[in-house]
């Protein structure tokens, strides 16, 4: 694969974040179709004509926005605090402990290194660009996980946006007083962060993954708030990233992270990112947000609609089922109930099992 050059990058920045929503359909695995099927998937036989259709197969049945599935996905995510070999297991056990659908691997191995002589806007040049070898840990996780279970489940890496890269590389404060001050300095070393990144996608797509749980911060009201900066510094980016992404990988979530704030101005700024399914906030526009509007809005598949941490993380196994049946009778047919961002590490896996098992027996 041909690597990425500052030239290309440059080029494309000031049309990355116009027109990516032709780039959705494209990215679909493309398999050919059986008779009356949709291309794009692959049809799994019913429980009365065969086997059990593999989780594989059921996650790509909520992809097709013409057919209402028979099933609803799920999954949540947390972070376990171990690296290497401890942490192929944990996310290999926690997978099988949940039930959940496919495997989301934690981008936990590594943290952009600090930058500690970026002082003035103008040092933002000096950040560096990593080179594929740097993010041999990760790779070494997602490969083992894709060795142990690929067969199984999609295969889903975590990949933050060069944003939230910049924020381990300075504090946050001093990131977004820098593009305050003078943002295209900021935007040299966003460029360089970016690079950094695509190396890693490039790599990870050869090693035979399925797909990247895309992240966006960065816009909330109590960041960079301001769309003509949010569109210079952290949505150019964001793109040229994610719409490399969508042509390397065909199963790719878009996450937009509430974690830190809420947006306003959400559907102008984030209607057209790429990704073949929505992770969305529970928030927008300081209202709360659906899984049916964002359906609506995103016009495709959307994940989430509890909170990390409400019932899931403090209630009863039996509040849990309750709460996620709240969720799902109104939620769009093409949905995989989630939470909106990652759970507490203390979160109760019982109550985690209980929400995905009444996810999977809803509409049977």
């Amino acid at each position: 694969m041909i690597a990425v050059s500052r030239r290309k990058l440059i080029k494309g920045t000031s049309m990355a974040w116009l027109g990516s929503l032709p780039g959705i359909k494209a990215a679909l695995p493309q398999q050919a179709p059986a008779a009356g099927g949709t291309p794009g998937f692959q049809p799994a036989r019913t429980r009365s004509g065969g086997p059990a259709k593999s989780k594989r197969n059921l996650m790509l049945e909520v992809l097709n926005m013409e057919s209402k599935p028979g099933y609803v996905p799920a999954g949540f995510f947390m972070h376990f605090g171990v690296r290497g070999d401890a942490a192929v297991k944990a996310h290999l056990d926690y997978f099988h402990a949940t039930g959940m659908d496919f495997v989301k691997i934690q981008l936990d191995e590594q943290t952009f290194p600090p930058q500690n002589q970026i002082q003035r806007p103008p040092d933002w040049a000096s950040i560096p660009v990593l080179p594929e070898r740097w993010f041999e840990p990760s790779l070494y996780l997602l490969k083992c996980l894709i060795r142990e279970a690929k067969s199984e489940a999609l295969i889903i890496q975590t990949l933050y946006s060069p944003y939230q890269m910049a924020k381990q590389a300075v504090p946050v404060k001093l990131l977004i007083e820098h593009v305050e001050q003078d943002a295209e300095s900021v935007c040299r070393g966003m460029e360089n962060i970016t690079l950094s990144l695509l190396h890693f996608v490039q790599a990870a797509s050869r090693a035979g993954l399925d797909g990247f749980y895309m992240c966006t911060q960065g816009g909330e009201t109590n960041h960079i708030a301001d769309r003509g900066l949010f569109n210079r510094t952290i949505k150019t980016y964001d793109m040229l990233l994610y719409k490399e992404v969508s042509q390397l990988t065909p199963y790719n979530i878009m996450h937009i992270c509430g974690y830190e704030g809420s947006y306003q101005d959400f559907v102008p700024r984030f209607q057209d990112y790429p990704g073949q399914v929505v992770n969305v906030p529970l928030l927008a526009d300081s209202k709360p947000f659906s899984l049916r509007q964002a359906a609506e809005i995103f016009q495709r598949p959307v994940m989430g609609g509890l909170n990390r941490l409400g019932i899931v993380s403090t209630g009863s196994p039996e509040e849990v089922k309750k709460a996620a049946l709240e969720v799902l009778k109104d939620a769009p047919a093409n949905v995989i109930l989630g939470a909106d961002c990652t759970v507490s590490a203390k979160t109760p896996i019982e109550n985690l099992r209980t929400a995905i098992r009444t996810a999977h027996e809803y509409r049977t």
